[in-house]
């Protein structure tokens, strides 16, 4: 996994470690694997068409890691609440991340 060390900015690839300035990357690993969790659940929600709960992880995925999946899921999660005017927002913030 691609990570930017917040540091330094350097991109380090499956290190725990930067290896410019030597930053613990640990933290961050464990930050966009909890997003991803969240992602997963909340699609799994999804498709038991339990929308409330699959927002609720689209939003918690986004606030760790503010990514189009993240995005995607809440909106399609707002549509399946009939929350529209949410529903046009999230949708923004998906084709925002997606360019």
């Amino acid at each position: 996994m691609e990570m930017i060390c917040p540091a330094c900015n350097k991109v380090n690839l499956q290190a725990a470690h930067c290896s410019r300035c030597g930053a613990d990357l640990q933290p961050l690993a464990q930050i966009r694997r909890s997003a991803a969790l969240a992602l997963n659940t909340g699609t799994q929600y999804l498709k038991q068409n339990d929308g409330r709960n699959a927002l609720r992880q689209a939003e918690l995925s986004w606030h760790l890691k503010q990514t189009a999946d993240a995005a995607r899921l809440a909106f399609l999660a707002c549509l399946l609440l009939q929350r529209f005017t949410s529903a046009t927002r999230w949708y923004k913030r998906a084709v925002a991340r997606s360019e």
